[in-house]
């Protein structure tokens, strides 16, 4: 039986921040705040944007909206966004962790082909999305991250570097 709480947690490749980290491991705690605080308003602001996308699904909107209230900004350093978990019911019982990859990606056509009970003609979620590489490239939330990042990014890179500059005329390097 499939576990009830499907999570995405949506964050970067940590390897490539290693020197960074370990700088902003030596901050005191004022300036890990800081910085933590400047955070959460870029993820606020990207849940924000996954949300609204959710309901410009353009096959399965009423699953779409059942997950989107299930976005969540993370509270750390480094932009982060939870998506999922056992909130949200479908009328067959499912949750927005169980809808997650399915109305994201989409999936195959069901055992009981057209003669299914289901009304949208044998599809339990969307046909897959396109192929990207060895993806797929979703409906959503991908697209959306993928529009976003240049502005995340951007918006990262401002607030660590305000941070890292404000600490280090406090004398603290």
């Amino acid at each position: 039986m499939a576990e009830a709480r499907q999570t995405i947690k949506i964050q970067p490749d940590l390897r490539d921040f290693r020197g960074l980290l370990k700088a902003l491991n030596q901050m005191d705690k004022e300036a890990n705040l800081e910085l933590k605080n400047d955070v959460q308003s870029i993820s606020d602001w990207t849940a924000g944007e996954i949300q609204r996308a959710a309901f410009a699904h353009p096959y399965f909107p009423r699953q779409a909206a059942i997950i989107a209230p299930t976005v969540r900004a993370n509270r750390d350093r480094i932009p982060s966004v939870t998506i999922g978990g056992s909130k949200g019911r479908a009328s067959g019982g499912a949750n927005a962790g169980q809808l997650l990859f399915g109305n994201e990606f989409g999936g195959e056509r069901n055992a009981f082909g057209s003669q299914s009970a289901f009304a949208n003609g044998g599809f339990r979620f969307p046909i897959r999305s396109d192929r990207v590489g060895r993806g797929n490239a979703g409906y959503w939330i991908f697209p959306t991250l993928k529009a976003a990042q240049p502005e995340i990014t951007r918006r990262w890179k401002d607030a660590v570097v305000k941070v890292m500059s404000n600490w280090s005329k406090d004398g603290a390097i």
